[in-house]
């Protein structure tokens, strides 16, 4: 049962993760750089860059299992993993038969999707986010992506469907997760290179 019901219950707790603070206008990346920035989503480099002396406001590791926000909307740890916020998990609990531990993503500012009220900045408002995870200490990371967008109701934003999957972290040896928000326009040739004054963040739960 365990594979069904965490489909429901992550897809379920999916619709709690927070939203945008403030007003929102595009970056003015362009050309190669939006092009590049494009391709390094699930890029493997977010996986091999050292955590080492990284810069807060590009990513921080955690051996405890707590909630973690990015300070800012600068995130950009290096070329190898431009424009993402990584968080990194180490000392994971063993696995879990009857339910699974997942670090799930959110927008900043302790909202969700549902408070953005116009049509343009909910359809223009993208979670993504990049998960690394070590099976053991000597393994190469196994990667999956995840990515909602904001889909715009008769008078209320929501979060779209799931695209992607979550996996489960306990009774792995490390996750590593690479966050960011976005806001731009798909329809109008907009590339996920576009980031606003948008926070993100990463919470861990039982699902």
């Amino acid at each position: 049962m365990r594979p069904l019901f965490l489909t429901i219950t992550a897809a379920m707790a999916a619709l709690a993760i927070g939203c945008v603070e403030g007003g929102s206008l595009e970056s003015e990346l362009a050309g190669a750089e939006l092009d590049e920035t494009q391709q390094a989503f699930g890029d493997v480099g977010c996986g091999t860059i050292s955590m080492s002396g990284m810069d807060s406001s590009d990513g921080i590791s955690h051996s405890t299992l707590v909630d973690q926000e990015s300070p800012d909307w600068t995130y950009n740890p290096g070329t190898s993993c431009p424009y993402q916020y990584l968080v990194e998990y180490t000392n994971l609990p063993a696995d879990n038969p009857s339910s699974a531990l997942r670090m799930m993503g959110k927008l900043g500012g302790d909202t969700t999707f549902n408070d953005i009220t116009n049509q343009t900045d909910c359809e223009r408002t993208h979670l993504q986010m990049a998960y690394y995870v070590w099976n053991t200490s000597s393994s190469t990371p196994v990667l999956t992506t995840y990515q909602e967008d904001g889909m715009w109701g008769t008078t209320q934003c929501f979060r779209s469907p799931l695209n992607g999957s979550i996996p489960a972290a306990d009774g792995k040896f490390k996750i590593r997760v690479a966050a960011r928000v976005l806001y731009c326009a798909f329809a109008d040739g907009c590339t996920v290179a576009q980031r606003t004054n948008l926070k993100v963040g990463v919470y861990p739960g039982w699902f």
